[in-house]
C-alpha cells in the first residue's frame, strides 16, 4: 500500500523538475568567481559541522590546511575527499 494512496505522479513533470533542479545546481557550481578555497567558517558550513571540529581536525593533521599569511584555508576537494574516504585519503 502506498503512503499516499490518492497521489499520482506525472512522470514527465517529475523528469522536467529533476532536469531543472540539476541545471540550477550545475549553474551554481560553475558560476564564475567561485573559489576552491574556504576559510574555517566556510569549511564548517560545507561539511555541516561546527567550526571547532574543523579546527580540531586541522590541529591533529587529519584535515589538510594551507596558509596564506595568517589565514588558514581549506580546499573544497580536500573536504569532499575527507568525507568520502576518511583522513587517510588525504595523506
Amino acid at each position: 500500500m502506498s503512503l499516499l494512496p490518492f497521489a499520482t505522479v506525472d512522470e514527465r513533470a517529475l523528469d522536467a523538475l529533476a532536469q531543472r533542479v540539476a541545471a540550477l545546481v550545475i549553474e551554481q557550481l560553475e558560476r564564475p568567481g567561485r573559489s576552491p578555497w574556504l576559510n574555517a567558517d566556510e569549511a564548517a558550513e560545507h561539511l555541516r559541522c561546527p567550526v571547532s571540529r574543523i579546527r580540531k581536525l586541522t590541529m591533529t593533521g587529519e584535515l589538510p590546511a594551507h596558509r596564506d599569511g595568517r589565514r588558514v584555508l581549506y580546499r573544497r576537494d580536500d573536504l569532499d575527499r575527507y568525507v568520502r574516504q576518511g583522513p587517510r585519503a588525504l595523506r
